[in-house]
């Protein structure tokens, strides 16, 4: 039987070396340096996260009356749904980069779920009978956000993957079709929540699963 090791001397050895594996790790940081890579700071991947679906959403808003698709008394008649949609974007973005944002985060969860009822309940009856098809809503919804998804995708991978903030980058992103829903769209309460939600959750979903699929760049919190 081997003799007892005292505690205390075990502790106070040197761990053993290994010089390959160091010598690993050494050149892998030389290498990661030598690029050179630029520092995104979070705050302005915010404001293009935000410039990406409220601006977007304004443009649309702008081309539509520019064209006659609609009417400033329609941008009136809705100009306090539409507030609700961008300050719910504007919050979900920020919170989304945040390093220390989760109650931010929490908070945009609980506007994009508050903005998403009061889509559905301010709705009131449709004035004419709709001439497209009602799925053509949520595909239209899911082709506007495509590019502040992508915008998304790419600023998260700026920190280490958190379910929480991918979820409200998401929702952040699915206000843009919210947007031109209650633009474009004169069908009822039913419709909204069976189309235009759906893609509003579709999108969440989206930026959720992408982005866990996505290697980061940094693993900062």
């Amino acid at each position: 039987m081997s003799p007892p090791v005292d505690l205390d001397e075990l502790l106070s050895r040197e761990p053993p070396r290994d010089s390959a594996a160091a010598e690993r790790v050494l050149a892998a940081a030389r290498g990661e340096l030598a690029l050179r890579r630029p520092v995104r700071r979070w705050r302005t991947q915010a404001v293009w996260l935000m410039a990406a679906s409220g601006g977007l959403a304004l443009t649309v808003a702008l081309v539509m009356l520019a064209v006659g698709a609609t009417t400033g008394a329609t941008l009136l008649g809705r100009a306090h749904l539409l507030v609700l949609l961008l300050g719910t974007s504007a919050t979900c973005a920020w919170g989304a980069l945040s390093p220390r944002g989760r109650g931010l985060r929490r908070l945009g969860v609980v506007l994009a779920m508050t903005c998403a009822a009061v889509l559905v309940l301010a709705r009131g009856t449709p004035h004419g009978t709709p001439t497209l098809p009602a799925w053509v809503c949520t595909a239209s919804h899911l082709a506007v956000g495509v590019v502040p998804l992508v915008v998304a995708l790419l600023a998260l991978r700026s920190a280490v993957f958190e379910p929480l903030r991918a979820l409200v980058a998401g929702l952040a992103v699915g206000t843009t079709g919210a947007f031109l829903g209650e633009l474009a769209c004169e069908r009822d309460w039913r419709h909204v929540a069976g189309y235009h939600l759906l893609a509003w959750g579709i999108v969440t979903v989206a930026s959720l699963v992408i982005s866990k699929s996505l290697k980061p760049r940094s693993y900062a919190p």
